[in-house]
């Protein structure tokens, strides 16, 4: 009897140890897993200056993490950035913290630390039951400069003449390679452009004075390096102020029903409603729609000189409206909006030969709201050049065209009421005046000179 009840106990003991042999193996193939924590750095180029920001993710899809310790490493020594231990999730969990990211701030004065090369350390564990319970490692090793030493500048250009609403050109040398460098004006900012083989640390930067900036204006060129030091130098100048004209365009019914059709498929469809309210739709919301497209498409230049020598003006033309004209719009009597024209109206004979007014890379050619049919020409360096109301165009975007091409004929397309010419030109995405570009002397003497290092006053 009592064999009996041996076999039937052993019958049962048998599948439960096996059960739980199973459980133990399963769970030590857990446990036991050999795969260490995942590190990464950004940025991946890095350099340490004053103050510095290091994004550090560890992770650990597996065991969870364990321990996470940051630290740099200069001559021999160890100086801890970062310490973080995380409890164990448990027998029977999978995983505790998984991933986590931590934003380390290095500010190398307060640590003592000088300038030189150096080490960033991480090494973290995880919760795996390997190495005796103390978890797979993870390591990396990252070198690194610290440097901060912000960048010097050294101004080349002498002569700094200036108009309100017009073009300046600063040539200046870097005393090293900068991620971001050129002119602010204001709180804008004109990237320069460098990289020269004769002289890879000579820097030209083109910055342009809206209209509505006089005199008083601030402008200095800024340099930031790799370590993110920051330099900035002011340099002598002389703005003249200018006067812009006023101008009143009259608003008739008759003007309105013929050019409101135009816009209707680029103000939502709005085709009903007071005439001078879709007006004010086109004139206000649609003309800054515009504008940010160009600025769009001007955020990127070539980077050289595609251009030379004075730009060219339609032959034979008038002028009908200049640059920074302030026009208030009556309707009916009343004022009802005013705007600021920015770019000069010439008018020749009905579809006449629009050509490029200098070399360059078409950056737009097509449909642009109320300036029509347009196109925009990059000169390199941040210079653009803008024809507008076009009736055609013959080049396409991305086509390189040479000064006197063909490219399109003068027309009435757009927000404009009769055959002609809308041209501007424009500085990285800031309307300037024209008439310096046109001007031989002007170019001579403020551009041609600087570039060249020959500037006599």
């Amino acid at each position: 009897m009592k064999s009996k009840e041996k076999k039937i106990k052993w019958r049962w003991l048998t599948p439960f140890l096996a059960l739980l042999m199973i459980v133990v193996g399963a769970l030590l193939w857990v446990k036991m897993e050999g795969t260490p924590p995942r590190i990464e750095v950004a940025p991946e180029a890095l350099s340490l200056g004053i103050h510095a920001e290091v994004m550090i993710t560890v992770s650990d899809a597996k065991s969870g993490l364990s321990r996470v310790k940051v630290e740099i490493l200069k001559e021999n020594k160890a100086i801890p950035l970062l310490e973080e231990d995380f409890k164990s999730p448990g027998i029977f969990s999978k995983s505790g913290i998984r991933e986590k990211t931590y934003t380390v701030t290095v500010e190398p004065k307060k640590l003592g630390l000088a300038d030189g090369e150096a080490t960033l350390r991480v090494m973290a564990r995880d919760h795996s039951w390997r190495h005796w319970f103390h978890g797979n490692p993870g390591y990396l090793e990252k070198e690194t400069v610290i440097d901060t030493q912000p960048p010097q500048i050294v101004v080349l250009s002498k002569f700094h003449y200036l108009n309100q609403g017009g073009t300046g050109l600063v040539v200046y040398r870097l005393t090293e390679s900068c991620t971001k460098t050129g002119v602010r004006v204001g709180e804008h900012f004109f990237p320069g452009y460098g990289g020269q083989p004769d002289d890879p640390q000579r820097y030209v930067a083109f910055f342009a004075l809206k209209h509505t900036q006089g005199p008083g204006t601030p402008i200095a060129v800024e340099a930031v390096d790799g370590a993110g030091n920051t330099a900035r130098t002011g340099f002598s100048y002389h703005i003249k102020a200018r006067r812009f004209k006023k101008d009143v365009i009259g608003l008739s019914d008759g003007f309105l029903e013929r050019i409101l059709p135009r816009f209707q498929s680029q103000i939502g469809g709005a085709d009903t409603g007071p005439l001078i309210d879709r007006f004010l739709l086109v004139n206000r919301e649609l003309r800054e729609k515009n504008y940010q497209q160009m600025v769009q498409l001007t955020a990127e230049s070539e980077k050289t000189q595609l251009w030379d020598g004075p730009f060219l003006r339609l032959p034979n033309s008038e002028r009908r409206a200049g640059f920074a004209d302030h026009r208030d719009y009556v309707y009916q009597g009343k004022k009802v909006d005013e705007q600021v024209h920015l770019g000069i109206d010439l008018a020749a004979t009905a579809h006449a030969p629009v050509p490029a007014a200098n070399g360059g890379k078409v950056a737009f050619a097509g449909e642009l709201g109320i300036y029509g049919q347009t196109i925009l020409i990059d000169h390199g360096l941040g210079i653009f050049s803008m024809y507008s109301h076009l009736s055609d165009y013959a080049v396409q975007t991305g086509q390189e065209v040479e000064k006197g091409d063909i490219i399109g004929h003068t027309g009435d397309t757009g927000l404009a009421g009769g055959d002609h010419l809308h041209f501007s030109m424009v500085i990285h995405d800031t309307f300037v005046h024209p008439l310096e570009w046109w001007d031989p002397l002007w170019i001579e003497k403020r551009i041609t000179a600087k570039l060249m290092g020959t500037e006599n006053g």
